[in-house]
C-alpha cells in the first residue's frame, strides 16, 4: 500500500502539467517526433539546425530542453529583425508603401517578442521541473507569436521586392518548430 502511493505521487510529481517534458530522446528524435507526422523534410532539417549547437547530435536531453531551446532562438531573432527593420526605416529611399510595412511588421514582431518571452519563461519553468500548465495556455501563446510573423510576412509578400520576405518566411518556419517541439511535452 505504501509502494503504490509513493509510487502514485512520484507520477503526479514527475508527469507535472506537462506530461513529456521529461522524456529523454535524442535531438534527432525530438525533430523526427516534432516535424515529420505530414509535415515535409525541410522542417526535420530545420529543427537539427536550431537544436544542434547546444544539443550534439546523439546526446540525449528531455523533451522540455529541445522546447526552451527552440523557444529561446526564436525569441532572440524577433529583436534581430526589429532592429534590422528599425535601421530600414531610418533610410530614406525606402519607398511609402515599404516604409507603413515595416512599421507595421514592428509591431507585429513586438507583439511576437512579448508572447515568446513569456513562453521561454514558462518553458523554463518546465525545465526546472517547476509547476507550469502545459496545456492550451502556452499553446495560445504559440499561435499569438505565429500570427504576428504570419502577419508581417503577409505585409510583406504584398511589396514588389521585399529584402526581408524569405528572412521573415524562414523566421515563420522557425517559430512553428518551436511550437511543434513544445507539442512534445503537451503543448496542445
Amino acid at each position: 500500500m505504501v509502494a503504490v502511493a509513493l509510487s502514485l505521487s512520484s507520477t503526479i510529481i514527475a508527469g507535472s502539467d506537462c506530461p513529456g517534458a521529461h522524456i529523454n530522446m535524442t535531438m534527432e528524435a525530438a525533430c523526427r517526433e516534432a516535424t515529420t507526422a505530414g509535415k515535409p523534410l525541410p522542417m526535420y532539417k530545420l529543427c537539427k539546425r536550431m537544436l544542434v549547437q547546444r544539443t550534439p547530435a546523439g546526446s540525449f536531453h528531455e523533451a522540455s530542453e529541445y522546447a526552451s531551446i527552440a523557444a529561446e532562438e526564436v525569441w532572440l531573432l524577433y529583436s534581430f529583425v526589429m532592429y534590422y527593420m528599425r535601421s530600414a526605416l531610418v533610410n530614406s529611399s525606402i519607398p511609402g508603401e515599404a516604409n507603413a510595412a515595416y512599421e507595421l511588421c514592428i509591431h507585429d514582431y513586438q507583439e511576437a517578442d512579448a508572447t515568446m518571452d513569456r513562453t521561454r519563461r514558462k518553458l523554463d519553468r518546465v525545465l526546472k521541473g517547476l509547476s507550469e500548465c502545459c496545456g492550451l495556455n502556452l499553446s495560445n501563446e504559440y499561435r499569438a507569436a505565429l500570427h504576428s510573423v504570419g502577419a508581417c510576412r503577409d505585409r510583406l509578400a504584398k511589396l514588389s521586392n521585399s529584402p526581408l520576405l524569405d528572412n521573415n518566411e524562414d523566421i515563420y518556419n522557425r517559430t512553428m518548430v518551436a511550437y511543434m517541439l513544445g507539442k512534445l511535452i503537451g503543448i496542445m
